[in-house]
């Protein structure tokens, strides 16, 4: 019975163990932020931490902020990755206002029901 559970259980951990080789070893990459999900997380970042400082010297909306700098994101790691052309510009800027419109929606979910 008990090497029974044990092959079970060594049965359960492979696809974890095969998955760790996939897991990325540091936080950010370009190849992560070139993606919508890591540029909007790093959006959600980056605006939490100019928002209060931006508000004291001027009053932009932050929806602005928001899309400008999720598309400097997109850019920037466009051009370390891909390289940037005039038709991959042109999806990222696409892409960069999907990332910017899930920043703002995972804000919501997240930091907005706290300030309530």
């Amino acid at each position: 019975m008990k090497k029974l559970f044990a092959i079970l259980a060594l049965l359960l951990l492979l696809p974890v163990v095969a998955l760790a080789e996939a897991i990325p070893t540091e936080p950010v990459s370009w190849e992560y932020l070139a993606t919508i999900a890591g540029c909007a997380a790093m959006t959600m970042l980056i605006v939490q931490l100019l928002k209060l400082p931006l508000d004291k010297i001027w009053k932009i909306p932050t929806r602005i902020v928001v899309f400008v700098i999720s598309l400097i994101i997109m850019l920037v790691a466009t051009a370390f990755t891909s390289g940037l052309t005039w038709s991959s510009g042109l999806l990222t800027f696409f892409n960069a206002v999907i990332a910017a419109l899930t920043a703002m929606g995972g804000y919501e979910l997240t930091f907005a029901k706290l300030e309530k």
